[in-house]
């Protein structure tokens, strides 16, 4: 079932992912440092307020929905009523913001800013309906059309010289015209009667800490932009937002992949079956998050250089290799986390507990990028990030324990430790590199070799697994 599932979310994510790829690619060689910087806080300050007001309600969703099968129009009403609060409050609160907001530059994007948000959680909420509903082809169907019609329309906007508000404008097309169709059907069995004030109360009881985990985990990774602005300009910015977003997204979808077809299965294991039978489940996920995660941030680490070159433009390239080397690490541990360790709080409900674990590492990376970001520039940007989430691995391993015990890695993880080991190895011997055959050349015979060493060292059943035609 995972293996199924997840073939179908490489494609529902890999899609979506090459085109940001590209799309990154792009925006360096058109806009300038300083315009992709105000690109990156506004869209770091919609994704922090999103996480902040929106986000309970998208993690309650998955993590109740399959109960409620059988009362769906009402779980859904009361769903979108919450919703339409909250829109309310986020009205009042922007438009507030707004008079405060002396710079026309910033009151502008800004004013873009506030729809998008609205816009943004109402794409989210609806993709976690389809994730819940074990949907991965209308996810992916969502997911690339909303990437392809971002880059479509942000281009075309920058070559007509609106600069960082091209991007916000072509994202928000993007999001929204594959988002209307089912958001309609939806809304069609919504009914005001059907609202349960009680479900919307354990909905938010369950969410609300979440949300803030993931609004303090939010702030671990997109705080350093603030910070470097302030610290720094918004060219450095720039700089900084664009290379960790090329090798956040490069490091990250491939955690995405598993997650979006383990996580549900987890939930459903757990509800019909029991601990046991999730147990089991969080195994596979374990085997599958370090089995993807691991090869790729070593693989993204020794092309790096080459990478840098290649898909960066000009005024991008100080630092970058650099750059993605300590991200694609600082990635790592935090997919790890969010996507295993912090699921022991969650499937125990002890949501508070998760919060802490993020509300110390939040206060830690600002800590220390108050330190370092002076005294290494983005740089220190990068090793504070790579810290912050080390902390919160350990934190949340340990913390964790006594939520609910996750399975130990067993001798596959060994198996995938040494496959990472010759795939690194293989390509140090390639070398760097130079240019996009010798990029895709690299990877390929890396990949190539990693999966020939998983099949014969049959990690988690592969070989025997697929002989035996298995559907785990």
């Amino acid at each position: 079932m995972l293996l199924r599932h997840g073939a179908f979310y490489v494609v529902a994510r890999g899609g979506p992912a090459i085109v940001t790829l590209c799309a990154i690619s792009v925006y360096s060689r058109l806009l300038s440092p300083e315009a992709y910087g105000q690109y990156a806080l506004v869209i770091a300050g919609v994704g922090l307020a999103n996480k902040l007001v929106f986000e309970w309600l998208r993690l309650s969703l998955l993590r109740f929905l399959p109960g409620y099968q059988t009362q769906r129009s009402m779980f859904v009403s009361t769903l979108f009523a919450g919703f339409a609060s909250l829109l309310l409050l986020t009205a009042i609160l922007g438009g507030a913001a707004l008079l405060a907001i002396d710079d026309p530059v910033w009151l502008e994007l800004t004013a873009i800013g506030l729809p998008l948000l609205w816009i943004q959680a109402l794409f989210d909420v609806h993709l976690e309906f389809q994730r819940s509903q074990l949907s991965p082809v209308t996810y992916g169907i969502m997911s690339l059309s909303k990437a392809l019609l971002a880059l479509a329309f942000g281009v075309a906007l920058v070559w007509a010289g609106f600069g960082a508000i091209a991007l916000l404008f072509g994202l928000m097309i993007g999001l929204l015209v594959p988002l209307l169709p089912p958001l309609i059907h939806e809304l069609r069995s919504a009914r005001p009667a059907l609202v349960d004030r009680a479900l919307l109360v354990t909905l938010c009881r369950y969410g609300a800490p979440l949300a803030m985990t993931a609004a303090l985990g939010f702030i671990v990774q997109n705080s350093d932009r603030f910070m470097i602005a302030w610290l720094l300009d918004d060219a450095a910015v720039g700089r900084y937002a664009l290379t960790y977003d090329l090798a956040n997204s490069s490091v990250g979808v491939v955690f995405m992949v598993v997650n979006l077809a383990a996580y549900p299965l987890v939930i459903r294991a757990l509800e019909r079956d029991g601990r046991e039978a999730a147990q089991h489940q969080l195994r596979l996920s374990l085997k599958a998050l370090v089995g993807v995660g691991l090869p790729a941030t070593a693989g993204l680490v020794m092309i790096a250089p080459n990478a840098a070159t290649v898909l960066l433009g000009d005024q991008f390239q100080e630092n970058a290799a650099l750059l993605m080397r300590w991200i694609a690490i600082g990635t790592l541990l935090n997919q790890m986390r969010a996507f295993y360790f912090d699921l022991a709080f969650q499937l125990a409900r002890s949501t508070l507990m998760q919060m802490w674990v993020s509300a110390s590492s939040a206060l830690l990376n600002v800590v220390l990028n108050l330190w370092w970001i002076p005294a290494a520039g983005i740089m220190g940007a990068a090793y504070a990030t790579v810290v912050s989430y080390g902390f919160a691995v350990v934190a949340s391993g340990l913390l964790g324990r006594s939520a609910f015990p996750l399975p130990a890695p067993d001798g596959d993880i060994a198996k995938i430790g040494v496959a990472t080991v010759a795939m690194t190895l293989a390509l140090w011997l390639m070398g760097n590199g130079h240019g996009m055959v010798d990029l895709v050349v690299h990877i390929g015979l890396a990949s190539l070799a990693y999966l020939v060493l998983l099949w014969l060292m049959n990690v988690a059943g592969l070989r025997s697994g697929f002989l035996m035609g298995s559907k785990e």
